[in-house]
């Protein structure tokens, strides 16, 4: 699934990705890191899905990542189907939803409700380097959470400064995904 949010994330980071139904595209960063998958965050992960819990952990109990959660009600696909489908739900609110055009975390971004685009702007933080996600199979749906590091979803800064592709990126660290190393 790393190949999912690599794409995703380099086509953020090269302003391909649509930010809102008609409203045009998301612009480009001017710094993205790859993320990496780590062991760690996957066995909070793990710790959360083992009991089919269907509400995240509270902060204290994350280890310092930052999680996304979702459930899958039914039982008719695969454990990568269950992950892709969390993975594209999450990523696709900012299409549904929207987001400001210059990419800040405002306080307000907490009472959107059913329009919340939190899932994604964890997926999407600038900074994040390190994720790790776990699936379980509950009987009559799937639990998949994935768990972000250093998380994202701060107020008053950036899901990603604006700017011209890598345009900030350490020294020759620019990938062939547009991403940083």
């Amino acid at each position: 699934m790393s190949y999912i949010r690599a794409y995703f994330r380099s086509s953020l980071a090269q302003g391909l990705t649509e930010k809102s139904a008609g409203w045009g595209i998301a612009p480009p960063a001017a710094v993205m890191y790859r993320m990496k998958y780590d062991c760690d965050a996957e066995s909070y992960a793990q710790q959360t899905v083992s009991t089919c819990r269907t509400t995240p952990l509270p902060a204290h109990a994350l280890g310092g990542h930052k999680q996304n959660l979702h459930v899958l009600h039914t039982v008719r696909t695969t454990r990568e189907g269950a992950i892709q489908n969390a993975l594209v739900s999450w990523w696709s609110e900012l299409a549904r939803f929207g987001f400001r055009s210059n990419m800040m975390f405002f306080p307000s971004e907490w009472q959107r409700g059913a329009h919340s685009v939190t899932n994604w702007s964890k997926m999407a933080w600038w900074s994040n380097r390190r994720v790790g996600c776990a699936i379980q199979h509950c009987g009559t749906y799937y639990v998949t959470t994935c768990m972000y590091s250093p998380g994202g979803n701060y107020e008053h800064a950036h899901v990603y400064r604006v700017g011209a592709v890598c345009e900030d990126c350490p020294a020759y660290s620019c990938d062939s995904q547009f991403l940083c190393r």
